[in-house]
């Protein structure tokens, strides 16, 4: 493995003001919600490798055939960017490939934080973070808010901070998004399960601890994370590829100029993740992982020049 050249936004060492999973608590709290999420299964035809479009490709093709803008957190809200950074990919490809009569919108990350840690948390257990558990519930139980709603403001981290606090997100915007749900969530507990969620395009949100080093290294060809240290930090898993070797691209939402420039044209702000890496997470222990699938998003006329 050879180190890549930068810039790096933050040198060689991570944001510690943007951590936000609640590590101590996320146990306990998935225990709590289990009930309420989606055993990991898939029906009828599924893909046994992975799909020769990469996802980013299909988003492109929603997006004026630009990617899709990364995320850059300004606080501990980090669990809703990565539920919102997976879904938004999870509809471009619903629209694009599946043909679904819906127009996209970027989510609003502070939406789904406040949810999680207000309506679902319950206050969020004091001090600021969430969990992936109370975020996946956000998303399915109370809906979407996007970012171009009448009345919602620009993201910010005051935004985000003030919604994760009692009351939570303001009222007309709780009505306003319960139309627009992930209609299921389902746990990830292996990297074989990680891995049949993405090639059949159910997109991941990975919590752990984790950590990564700032600068990615160059592997076969490949931007590649390289393991280093523990995070409480969540991020999502949005495709998978089995050659040259076996390994998740891992969105992270620290801006465009966290991790340096990929190799192979995939979105900026993230990286590679090798299975056996991953493997490694799963089984530490301190992780949790949910597969989202089935967007129910504004509605829109069918674009037959998508594909």
């Amino acid at each position: 493995m050879n180190e890549i050249s930068g810039p790096y936004e933050f040198g060689d060492q991570p944001p510690v003001g943007l951590y936000g999973w609640m590590d101590r608590i996320w146990k306990h709290e998935r225990d709590q919600h289990a009930a309420c999420l989606t055993r990991f299964r898939l029906y009828g035809a599924t893909a046994d490798k992975p799909p020769a479009t990469k996802i980013w490709e299909w988003a492109k093709r929603v997006n004026g055939g630009q990617h899709l803008p990364v995320g850059k957190q300004e606080t501990g809200d980090c669990v809703s960017w990565g539920v919102k950074q997976a879904g938004q990919y999870l509809q471009c490809y619903e629209i694009a490939k599946k043909g679904q009569e819906e127009d996209y919108h970027e989510w609003f990350a502070p939406f789904i934080y406040g949810v999680s840690r207000v309506q679902v948390g319950r206050d969020g257990g004091g001090g600021a973070g969430s969990t992936g558990v109370w975020g996946a519930r956000a998303v399915k139980d109370y809906g979407v808010l996007f970012a171009d709603d009448a009345g919602v403001p620009t993201y910010s981290g005051r935004v985000a901070d003030a919604w994760g606090r009692r009351p939570g997100p303001p009222p007309e915007f709780l009505e306003l998004a319960k139309d627009n749900p992930i209609k299921a969530i389902a746990p990830l507990t292996s990297v074989s399960q990680i891995r049949e969620a993405l090639i059949n395009r159910k997109m991941v949100t990975i919590a752990s601890m984790r950590g990564f080093q700032m600068q990615p290294v160059s592997y076969r060809g490949y931007h590649v994370f390289k393991p280093q240290g523990r995070w409480p930090h969540q991020m999502c898993g949005i495709e998978w590829m089995d050659d040259p070797f076996p390994a998740m691209y891992r969105l992270n939402s620290w801006g465009p100029g966290a991790h340096g420039t990929p190799l192979n044209g995939e979105p900026p702000g993230g990286a590679w993740n090798r299975a056996e890496d991953i493997e490694v997470e799963m089984r530490s222990g301190d992780v949790e992982a949910y597969a989202l699938s089935s967007f129910d998003g504004w509605p829109g006329e069918p674009d037959y020049g998508v594909l």
